[in-house]
């Protein structure tokens, strides 16, 4: 992104900088009174060029009010040659500084060398995937995944994008009272072209910060339609982006759903407590193991409807699946339907409900901080029953 109160300005950073390879330049006049360069930016770009204003002391003031996660990589450009300003604006994180008038080349190369090291740093702290997926049609997948991403966004602050990966009767949208205007499948069309700045017109934003992609309303895609390599490519850039991708996928073993399970650090298989669905879960994570080498760590059960009172127990759930530790999701007819009907996450309706706590038990395994089942809150409820 090139920013300055100066039209003029952006236009000639923007000519200057069009010999960088692979790079997309995104110019934003500051307008309206504005002086922080990345306001209303829901997704930051990978290097800022800002050149100063009259006001550069509250402009950089802004800059530095920032969390450091939040300020990208940043080249300042001045008319002034005050050290004071170069010093403010490098305790405001610029990577380098440049007062005008400047040598072209000299800017040209110190932004290819940021633009190298953005790219390799993005390389080795890609978010991590979490895909969820139904072991039987309803258990409830859908509700699992929307709310985990939602409360991995508002309660641990973290970038993250949620997709709805069921092309053809997809529902992660009513969930949140999202109307999506641009779908997937015009992201996949031109997912070779898309950079930071794009992706944002295939992701709609949430109020809590959460961005979701999926199929928009009224449209249904063939799975034919869809290229693994262009989806592959996809949830690659959008895990460049965030800090986490939750992915629901449909109930089924296919091209699309086996190249998504392939590239996550986490399945979560939803389950309820029946015999039938046991059985069709027993299937599906043999299926996982043995078929698409899925080890026993990346996979998780979340057994929702919870009922400590039911014929079928915790432990039994267990041996049946072979799974060292569940996640129990409590029945809560009245939160769920509530949350449903209104289209607000759980955490916004009921935070202090034994079903929001078992979400945020269960984002606590998703970003790699498990804990033994007691440190849950079923899983101490289970303990007390035990004697434990």
């Amino acid at each position: 992104m090139v920013a300055s109160r100066s039209n003029e300005a952006v236009g000639n950073l923007q000519k200057i900088l069009e010999p960088l390879p692979k790079t997309k330049i995104h110019g934003q006049v500051m307008v309206n009174g504005h002086i922080d360069p990345l306001e209303g930016q829901s997704v930051l770009p990978d290097l800022l060029v800002y050149r100063l204003g009259p006001n550069w002391e509250v402009e950089l003031e802004a800059i530095s009010a920032r969390p450091v996660s939040q300020r990208p990589a940043m080249v300042i450009v001045s008319s002034e040659s005050d050290p004071q300003v170069m010093r403010s604006s490098m305790q405001a994180g610029a990577r380098d500084f440049f007062v005008e008038p400047f040598v072209p080349e000299e800017v040209l190369r110190s932004l290819d060398h940021l633009r190298a090291e953005v790219l390799d740093n993005s390389s080795q702290e890609d978010a991590r995937i979490s895909v969820v997926m139904n072991a039987k049609g309803g258990s409830g997948a859908s509700l699992i995944a929307s709310n985990l991403a939602h409360a991995l966004c508002q309660e641990y602050e973290q970038q993250v994008a949620l997709v709805d990966l069921d092309l053809q009767f997809g529902s992660l949208s009513y969930y949140l009272d999202l109307n999506l205007k641009h779908g997937i499948k015009e992201a996949l069309d031109n997912v070779d072209d898309i950079d930071a700045i794009a992706m944002d017109g295939y992701l709609v934003k949430h109020e809590s910060g959460l961005r979701v992609m999926g199929v928009e309303e009224g449209r249904m895609i063939l799975n034919d339609e869809v290229s693994s390599e262009r989806l592959r490519h996809l949830i690659a850039l959008l895990a460049r982006m965030h800090h986490h991708v939750v992915i629901d996928v449909p109930r089924q073993i296919d091209l699309i759903t086996s190249t998504v399970l392939e590239m996550a650090d986490q399945v979560i298989v939803v389950t309820q407590q029946s015999i039938t669905h046991l059985r069709d879960t027993a299937r599906l994570m043999d299926v996982l193991r043995d078929d698409l080498e899925i080890s026993d760590e990346n996979l998780e059960v979340v057994v929702n409807r919870f009922q400590k009172n039911s014929s079928i127990t915790r432990s039994e759930i267990e041996n049946t699946l072979k799974q060292r530790s569940l996640i129990c999701v409590p029945n809560d007819y009245k939160v769920v339907s509530d949350s449903l009907n209104d289209g607000v996450p759980l955490l916004n309706i009921a935070r202090k409900a034994p079903i929001t706590k078992a979400i945020i038990d269960l984002c606590e395994v998703v970003r790699g901080n498990r804990h033994d089942d007691e440190n849950t809150i079923w899983g101490r409820l289970y303990a007390k029953l035990k004697g434990a």
